[in-house]
């Protein structure tokens, strides 16, 4: 007799108006096994969350059991022992990991009682030690690595749902895993991945959401593929690639992951020099960036290479050095950096780049606001008509710029972040990990604008762990070690081998 799943589901479909955004999906979550789950932006797959977890109800005729139990709709997250850990984690930076795992549960309190704080610091060693988790439950959370952050939003979720002492002992916990890893390097995600397949083994069922479809292979059992809603494939990983992935996805070939190199670049003139840039981590750094050229920067988790963009536009504190937008010195401020051509796509679009209440032409008039005054007066149809061709010069999808941007995907919210910033055809583009929780398709797209960028004059210059897209786009890639330069690679050698090489120490292919 074959096991019964830990979570079955079936005929999910969901409408919003005219627009189906589920169709009759189904499929099953076994006991013990890592699902991932996979699909273009808009494909569905944040739609079928919001069901597993109860947030929506699916339409008429829909069924589904958790632990061999049936559900009714909407879900009861806690009934169903459905727990999700989102991209953004949700951890309070100022508080301890003890706070932060007993927040959701009034730290085993009921009514105006104090905490006792003794018995919720044991409490708090049992569930870390549960999921194999070391940590001190009086640390700050805002003095954890990202993969303890992330492991201690698992053990959170955990906590929030019911104990074993409810007659469940031989269930486990379902955890909906929604790009855990999106602001990680692959060492920090490796870490997470191994605290997942521990909680796997243990009994207890993940569903696991990533754009990094390397990722999805390697680590997961079984993956399904959602597109215009509905389930186009369910199969194991075995045998699966990364292309035939992207196929299932998109409905068809993608025609490379990256577009063909920038043309070489202008070596006659510099858009760009820093000259003995140090800040909290890096240290004395000088390079030089041409127009029509596409540079790198990288380095492992911490070396320095997150820090240097902000340090370039002045939204980090210089401790000393230079910074020159072709003959102008850029004060360490982020206004005189825009004013003198220097454009910054941040690495955290949820927190530094986008504003989500608002609508996309709002969004892309923010910085240049002003121009749109006359006499105390909004001129609202001019701005209107300009975020209007942004949307749709960049491929916005849907083309709609009065759309407020939380609406829109991942991918599409990027094209958004980056058609804002090159409104006025900056001199020097900045961007950190600017295809970070982005669909396979939007990347080859934003890779593709990156380029055009580069080929009209402007110099560009991406900073980024990814090293195989690196290898891919670049003219020439920098590394970084403890916040030094230790090696400048030119386009042809800078493989993604070689990179990875000089990264963890190995022998540097300088020019």
């Amino acid at each position: 007799m074959a096991a019964e799943p830990a979570l079955r589901m079936r005929g999910i479909s969901k409408r919003y108006g005219a627009s189906n955004a589920l169709s009759d999906v189904s499929f099953d979550l076994m006991r013990g096994e890592i699902l991932g789950l996979a699909g273009e932006n808009g494909s569905g797959k944040s739609t079928l969350v919001k069901v597993i977890c109860g947030y929506h109800s699916p339409e008429a005729g829909a069924e589904a059991t958790a632990w061999g139990r049936r559900l009714r709709f909407p879900v009861g997250a806690r009934d169903a022992r459905v727990a999700v850990i989102h991209q953004d984690l949700g951890l309070v930076d100022q508080m301890t990991v003890l706070e932060n795992l007993g927040i959701g549960v009034g730290y085993g309190t009921k009514g105006v009682r104090h905490v006792r704080w003794r018995r919720e610091r044991e409490t708090s060693r049992a569930h870390l030690a549960q999921f194999g988790v070391d940590l001190d439950p009086d640390e700050l959370v805002a003095n954890l690595t990202p993969p303890e952050r992330a492991m201690v939003a698992v053990v959170r979720a955990a906590r929030d749902l019911p104990g074993g002492a409810d007659d469940r002992e031989d269930e486990g916990y379902i955890f909906i895993l929604d790009e855990p890893t999106a602001y990680l390097t692959k060492h920090e995600s490796d870490q997470v991945m191994r605290m997942v397949k521990s909680v796997a083994a243990a009994g207890s069922s993940v569903i696991f959401i990533s754009h990094h479809l390397t990722e999805v292979i390697k680590n997961c059992d079984r993956v399904v593929v959602l597109r215009d809603g509905r389930v186009d494939a369910d199969a194991t990983t075995d045998g699966l690639t990364e292309n035939g992935l992207i196929a299932q996805m998109l409905g068809r070939q993608l025609e490379g992951f990256y577009p063909d190199p920038p043309a070489a670049a202008d070596d006659d003139k510099v858009v760009l020099s820093v000259e003995g840039l140090s800040g909290s981590i890096v240290r004395d750094v000088s390079f030089d960036v041409r127009a029509n050229e596409v540079l790198g920067v990288t380095g492992l988790a911490g070396m320095g290479q997150q820090e240097l963009p902000y340090l370039i536009t002045g939204a980090a504190d210089r401790v000393s050095g230079t910074v020159r937008c072709g003959s102008q010195v850029v004060a360490q401020n982020l206004g005189k950096a825009r004013a003198a051509g220097i454009a910054l796509v941040p690495g955290n679009r949820r927190r530094d780049g986008i504003w989500p209440e608002a609508t996309a032409t709002e969004n892309i008039s923010l910085p240049v606001l002003s121009r749109y005054y006359r006499l105390g007066w909004l001129r609202r149809r001019e701005e209107t008509a300009i975020a209007r061709a942004q949307v749709r010069a960049f491929d916005v999808r849907p083309p709609d710029e009065e759309m407020l941007l939380k609406e829109f995907s991942g991918g599409n919210q990027q094209k958004v972040v980056i058609a804002k910033w090159l409104q006025d055809t900056p001199r020097v583009l900045l961007l950190d990990e600017p295809t970070q929780g982005v669909d396979a398709g939007a990347r080859r797209e934003i890779l593709e604008i990156l380029k055009e960028v580069a080929g009209r004059g402007s110099g560009v210059v991406v900073f980024s762990s990814d090293l195989e897209q690196l290898a891919n786009i670049c003219t020439r890639v920098i590394v970084l070690s403890r916040g030094e330069i230790i090696a400048r690679v030119n386009g042809p050698d800078a493989t993604e081998d070689v990179l990875l090489s000089i990264c963890q120490g190995g022998p540097a292919a300088t020019s």
